[in-house]
């Protein structure tokens, strides 16, 4: 009798296992049929950044070979472009602005909104959240929707970048130092997202 009573509950057992594996696999089918995918969700893990309270070396070394921000040249390289704005035209030149000052021009960081259509060689693809942008010489782009050209914008926080343009300075808050470029502040950090280990996040302060 309990040989019997046993046998009918693994019976038992196994019909229900068989039940809902079928039911499951009917329920992928249908997904399938209407052209639903399932979607395995992953938490990304952000690599470690370390800050650093001392800055530990020149952040402008990559950027070595160009002009020194803010500084003032009597004349444009003769590739340089035209880029109309509301207000003066600036000459944008592999990835350098420069804007007319006192019959001179003076290399700057370009106004929000401006564009170009193909991106300096040698840019920065940078990753904040969920959107992507795009960096070179202290200035940001993302890409227009549906369009084959690039917006400057604004430096995201967050975003960790390589290098920053000769003509930065060094300013100490709360004891930390940081690198300050046109009002953005960018804290150097110790990261393996770098080549190198060290790299330049653009932080609110």
């Amino acid at each position: 009798m309990k040989n019997i009573k046993l046998f009918s509950a693994l019976i038992i057992v196994m019909l229900t296992v068989f039940s809902i594996t079928e039911t499951a696999e009917a329920q992928t089918r249908h997904n399938e049929r209407h052209g639903k995918k399932r979607v395995v969700r992953r938490n990304v893990v952000r690599a470690a950044r370390v800050p650093h309270r001392v800055v530990v070396r020149k952040a402008h070394l990559r950027y070595a070979q160009l002009p020194r921000w803010r500084t003032s040249v009597t004349v444009v390289p003769t590739t340089a472009v035209i880029i109309k704005t509301k207000t003066n035209p600036y000459y944008y030149d592999r990835g350098v602005y420069y804007a007319p000052r006192n019959n001179a021009y003076v290399i700057v960081r370009p106004t929000r909104g401006m564009r170009i259509r193909t991106l300096p060689v040698g840019y920065r693809n940078v990753v904040v959240g969920s959107r992507n942008y795009y960096y070179y010489y202290g200035t940001f782009y993302t890409k227009i929707n549906k369009g084959d050209e690039y917006e400057t914008v604004d430096a995201p926080v967050g975003a960790l970048v390589d290098a920053l343009p000769d003509g930065y300075e060094v300013k100490t808050i709360n004891g930390t130092e940081y690198y300050v470029l046109d009002d953005v502040y960018y804290a150097e950090v110790e990261t393996d997202e770098m080549e190198d280990g060290i790299g330049y996040e653009v932080v609110k302060i």
